[in-house]
């Protein structure tokens, strides 16, 4: 089983290395950290939480138990001729075993591209790391909020053997002022992560807060030799799911 918030697509990839490519999404319920400002608090914050988050949502209309055979039919049944995924969550790699197995059918007939986003603080097994083309890993700064102290957000160990998956990997750090440069380079030089492997985005859940920070954030990133990513869902669509 797979516990699933909803399967959509195809649509474009809105950030990071894979920008622009027709792609499924595959949104997985649960988190293990609770970020002030992730814009996907409907997989996670649930009503009666404590959270700092103030969106709470209904989880009986939220969480799906799905069989990995279902989710399978389902993205074959929506996707058309893509056959590009990203899964995303919440945390994603809450469910890595169960993954393992989507992905080993979904390449029983066809050679998925297969990408996770991740938070970087679970370890991902070998053969997780054998069946995915990319990780999208985005470590939290102390900009995620009082609800993720450091002993939560940030797992060397975990972002070290992601790391180690080369070109396979990226690293995307949310940017919100010149204090979480500080804390990104720290991450970098512990972790050992390349600078080619570093993508910074502007932290915005609205059209208007992306355009106002993109600027800034795309100086940081050309200043340190690093990549710069957009939002490109929100610059085209705003703050909606399923685009």
């Amino acid at each position: 089983m797979l516990v699933v918030n909803e399967i959509y697509g195809p649509v474009k990839q809105g950030e990071g290395k894979s920008a622009g490519l027709d792609v499924m999404f595959l949104r997985l319920s649960g988190c293990n950290l609770a970020c002030i400002w992730c814009d996907t608090p409907y997989t996670w914050n649930w009503q009666g939480t404590k959270f700092q988050h103030p969106d709470k949502f209904d989880k009986k209309a939220e969480v799906h138990k799905m069989q990995i055979t279902q989710v399978r039919d389902e993205l074959y049944a929506k996707a058309e001729k893509v056959r590009s995924l990203v899964v995303s969550g919440g945390e994603p790699m809450l469910q890595q075993v169960q993954l393992a197995t989507l992905f080993r059918k979904l390449r029983e007939k066809d050679n998925w591209w297969v990408e996770i986003e991740t938070n970087g603080t679970i370890e991902p097994t070998d053969e997780v790391i054998k069946l995915i083309n990319q990780f999208n890993c985005s470590p939290k700064t102390s900009n995620a909020g009082i609800d993720n102290p450091i002993e939560k957000r940030l797992k060397p160990a975990a972002l070290q053997k992601i790391a180690k998956c080369g070109e396979r990997a990226t690293f995307k750090f949310v940017i919100q002022s010149y204090q979480d440069m500080e804390e990104t380079k720290s991450i970098i030089l512990l972790t050992g992560i390349k600078p080619e492997q570093v993508w910074l985005m502007p932290e915005g859940k609205t059209r208007e807060e992306q355009e106002e920070r993109q600027r800034q954030v795309k100086i940081l990133a050309l200043d340190n030799g690093w990549n710069f990513s957009p939002r490109l869902h929100i610059l085209e669509f705003g703050n909606k799911r399923a685009v």
